[in-house]
């Protein structure tokens, strides 16, 4: 499937469009069910059997989830904001990366640099979010700058979001939420899967996927999923390549006692498909016109990304007896990086297009290690069922890193308008530094329930964390050390026919491992709370979840810039905001998803960079609006036709935090066209249908968003 969303910044043109497409759909399947009354029997109360909280889920609908409380709890009974993009809808969408998975998915800004193949980007209601905010199978995928983690989505079954401050269940993290990657895990029956992918830049892929059991009773299940893929770019001389292999194995000792194994291996190669280009030529007027979209601001003589990356993990349960469970999840990583990177670092000659360059170089590993530990205990006691969790876990990142002081600059300046590749010779003495992260962090929750209508949720947290960064050349370095306790709660009250109106508080903290410039002392956490009022409806009968949301962000001691270079920390960002989402299996041909968010973002406290007060922050777009609709159809002489569009809206915001720079709103469009015979299905996606030239965003520099991109594949299935 493709992607289309609509925004309902400009819904008066895609808006019908994309209704009419549903309206009609669901009438030809209505008039169907008439016509063919045994056949209809509740196909859309397919769940006879419960969806599991890891998936893999059926349809566009997830049910449950462990993201909201670590237990397995349905989603109408948790009191936060959770959205979950099942497998089916990625597959349909042929989505390309987790940021792209994501672009239909309630106040997510996802990919808002345009497409990054070093790392997945997000802004998460109002805040800027990577390193920290990224989870993968329940455990922290750690980042560090350059030495990031980008996962691809062929290897998930499912990516989770949940909104707002999270610190509680996961320790430090950005006020925007936290994502959770769910990796393709085995299964009891026996599949597979092969297939072939063609599309514009020159893309080619083979990727596989099977598993099933080993052994007659079940007790040792497999599954290896891969792929291969060399890759142009929308952007000249910068490839895209990637192989990657995921095996997993499951264990079952007994009914009571399994393990899974999970492991993956990732190789990445090419260039910085990332271009840091100046507003002048892309976003404003430039005396020599504008700035192509294929037009690299590097050199391929200098520029170059390489990076393998390889995971270890595991995940251990032990039913202890009919109240108590156990259940540890453990995940070791190690990445190697060799980045090379030009970017625009300011106008030489602007009326000529001679621009200067700074040089981005990191050479190194990083090794990341996360466990998290928990014990579950269920009993009910006349009216009450509780639900208790108790949990440790440790995080661990240590980075090594050859890299220059800064970044220093090229000397010879280049035309932007015709550029000219030269042997380029910039020498710069490297010095050695070593950062290690380490967090500890000690958790308990409840979870009541009263008469299978009041549901109460409360936890708290204590962590503890710690920065140490050295430069070993110089000798130089600095530390901090954070003690902090966050907690949470919620309420919420089921009704029989589906509804559910809920409240919640929570708590985040994010350290700073900066140390102040001026006073050699380390910052405070950053950290905030958040308050939410939502509406959750599963209507009886109908395979569908529709979930609203109102809430206010506030994040604290956030660092403004100062006269000097330096900063103070005495800066606040509070959000309000609005949204909607519709996921639904209509019937059984026709699914569809649908999202509104409404942001009001501000600057409230500023110190003395007075100037940035009572403004939008910059890259913050005010409105986000999708909508995706799929049909199947099934039988009669078009059997197997499968087609869907989509429109996605992404409103205006601005390049800087004075809002002196506006980025114009943008509307993009996609389509998908398959067909299923016997076993092969052949499907056609197209991204940005019309081929939209826009800007993405702008914070000092601009970066233009995706162009038009086209994907054919053929799979076949066993």
């Amino acid at each position: 499937m493709s992607r289309q969303s609509i925004a309902l910044g400009s819904l008066l043109k895609p808006l019908p469009l994309a209704i009419g497409l549903a309206i009609g759909c669901t009438a030809t399947s209505l008039h169907a069910a008439e016509s063919e009354a045994p056949v209809e029997l509740d196909a859309l109360t397919v769940t006879g059997q419960r969806s599991q909280p890891l998936g893999p889920d059926t349809g566009y609908v997830a049910k449950d989830s462990l993201i909201g409380s670590k237990t397995d709890t349905p989603l109408a009974e948790i009191p936060r904001s959770i959205s979950v993009v099942t497998q089916e809808q990625m597959e349909d969408r042929q989505v390309l990366s987790v940021s792209d998975a994501l672009k239909y998915t309630p106040g997510v800004q996802a990919g808002y640099f345009g497409e990054d193949n070093k790392q997945d980007w997000f802004i998460i209601r109002g805040f800027k979010q990577a390193n920290f905010g990224l989870f993968q199978d329940s455990t922290r995928v750690y980042s560090s700058g350059f030495y990031s983690w980008q996962v691809d989505p062929y290897l998930l079954q499912r990516v989770e979001v949940q909104r707002g401050a999270s610190s509680v269940l996961f320790g430090q993290s950005p006020p925007g939420g936290v994502i959770n990657l769910v990796s393709k895990r085995p299964t009891e029956s026996s599949f597979g899967e092969v297939g072939l992918q063609y599309g514009s830049y020159n893309r080619k892929q083979i990727n596989f996927d099977v598993g099933g059991p080993l052994t007659d009773n079940d007790n040792v299940l497999f599954r290896v999923t891969g792929l291969v893929r060399e890759s142009g770019t929308q952007v000249d001389d910068v490839d895209n390549d990637r192989m990657a292999i995921a095996p997993a194995l499951t264990l079952n000792f007994s009914e009571d006692t399994s393990l899974t194994l999970l492991t993956s291996f990732q190789k990445d190669s090419g260039e910085p498909m990332l271009q840091f280009l100046p507003a002048s030529g892309t976003l404003t007027y430039n005396p020599n016109g504008r700035i192509d979209t294929d037009t690299p601001i590097g050199d391929p003589s200098y520029e170059r990304f390489e990076r393998e990356q390889y995971t270890l993990g595991y995940e251990f349960k032990h039913r202890i007896n009919d109240t108590w469970s156990l259940q540890q999840n453990l995940r070791y990583g190690h990445i190697d990086m060799d980045l090379r990177q030009l970017f625009f670092l300011g106008w030489v000659d602007e009326s000529a297009g001679l621009l200067g360059r700074g040089l981005s170089y990191a050479n190194g590993d990083a090794d990341n290690l996360s466990v998290d530990n928990r014990v579950t205990g269920q009993w009910q006691s006349g009216r009450w069922e509780n639900t208790l969790l108790l949990g440790a876990d440790y995080q661990q990142l240590k980075v090594n890193d050859s890299s220059p002081d800064g970044y220093p600059r090229d000397t010879v300046p280049v035309n932007i308008y015709n550029p000219v590749n030269r042997d380029f010779t910039t020498p710069f003495a490297l010095e050695d530094k070593r950062t290690e992260i380490n967090q500890v962090g000690i958790y308990a929750q409840n979870q009541l329930k009263l008469d299978d209508r009041w549901v109460f949720l409360a936890g708290v947290r204590h962590d503890r964390a710690e920065f140490d960064f050295d430069n070993r050349t110089t000798g130089s370095g600095n530390e901090a050390n954070d003690d902090e306790v966050t907690w949470n709660g919620g309420i919420a009250y089921l009704f029989d026919n589906g509804l559910t109106p809920y409240a919640s508080y929570s708590q985040f903290f994010q350290p700073v491992t900066d140390v102040n410039t001026v006073t050699s002392e380390a910052y405070k956490p950053e950290s905030g709370e958040q308050y939410e009022l939502g509406l959750k409806y599963q209507p009886p009968g109908l395979d569908a979840s529709f979930n609203a949301a109102l809430f206010q962000l506030t994040q604290e001691n956030v660092r403004k810039a100062v006269a000097g270079g330096a900063s103070e920390q005495v800066g606040e960002v509070r959000v309000r905001g609005l949204e909607l989402e519709a996921n639904a299996n209509l019937t059984r041909e026709l699914s569809l998803v649908g999202s509104y968010t409404l942001l009001d973002a501000e600057t409230t406290k500023t110190g003395t960079a007075t100037a940035e007060k009572g403004k939008t922050p910059s890259q913050v777009s005010d409105r986000m609006a999708s909508f995706w609709a799929h049909y199947d159809v099934q039988g009669g002489p078009l059997d197997g036709l499968g087609f869907g569009s989509g429109v996605r809206y992404v409103g205006a915001s601005y390049g800087d935090n004075t809002e002196s720079l506006k980025v114009p709103s943008y509307t993009i469009y996609d389509a998908v066209v398959s067909y299923d015979w016997q076993n092969t299905t052949l499907q056609l996606n197209a991204n940005n249908l019309a081929d939209t030239k826009y800007v993405a965003t702008c914070d000092y520099y601009c970066w233009y968003g995706n162009r038009r991109n086209v994907v054919a594949s053929l799979t076949y299935r066993w």
